[in-house]
């Protein structure tokens, strides 16, 4: 990526961080401040990509962006069973996964994607490239969801590499999902939240279909 498409990148998502400047309703200002200096003096993560050092082929740490749709970046994208196999196998960045079913357990299923969502944003004022974001709605997407092997909703599931590293259906805040992110995707310590629980390394599940993406 060359100077000035990282400029650009920059530029746009500062655009949707001034659209957005509450990224935690419930939190004053000067509160807010407060939390997310704390969690970068907790994870030393920021690097400065305009650094002359900077490996070209290292940009990005191996994350692809958030989502672009339309001049608008979204933190999370949903995607169609159609859409799997691109999404997963195509690009094997970081990748969370939310699935979630309007049926079952809606307040919790709306509340998890919120919470998801401030973190994305708590990377992006921490300077950070986030983890790529993807919902899939369980009504629809059943053959998917089966081969997710997911029953309980929501449920997020924490991808690397062609790996499912950690399955949650815990309600968790903006703050423990993005310490999260960070344990998983920068190298950071486990958080508390995380403490007692158990890691997989299951394949992440192939699944064709003849449905063209719509």
């Amino acid at each position: 990526m060359s100077l000035e498409e990282r400029l650009e990148w920059r530029r746009a998502i500062r655009q949707v961080l001034d659209k957005e400047p509450n990224v935690e309703e419930e939190l004053e200002p000067e509160e807010k401040k407060k939390k997310l200096q704390k969690l970068m003096d907790d994870y030393s993560l920021v690097v400065d990509e305009d650094d002359p050092n900077w490996p070209e082929d290292a940009d990005g740490w191996g994350f692809s962006l958030v989502w672009q749709d339309d001049n608008y970046i979204r933190p999370i994208k949903d995607i169609k069973t159609a859409e799997w196999e691109e999404t997963v196998f195509k690009d094997i960045s970081p990748l969370i996964v939310l699935v979630h079913n309007r049926y079952r357990r809606p307040k919790e299923n709306e509340k998890i994607r919120d919470e998801l969502e401030k973190a994305v944003h708590i990377i992006w004022n921490c300077r950070l490239p986030s983890p790529r974001c993807v919902a899939i709605d369980a009504v629809v997407e059943t053959e998917l969801v089966d081969a997710l092997k997911v029953s309980v909703f929501p449920e997020i599931i924490f991808t690397k590499a062609g790996k499912i590293l950690f399955r949650d259906k815990a309600i968790r805040t903006a703050e423990e999902w993005s310490k999260v992110m960070a344990y998983f995707y920068y190298g950071a310590a486990k958080p508390p939240c995380l403490n007692n629980v158990t890691f997989s390394q299951e394949n992440i599940p192939s699944i064709v279909t003849n449905n063209p993406v719509s």
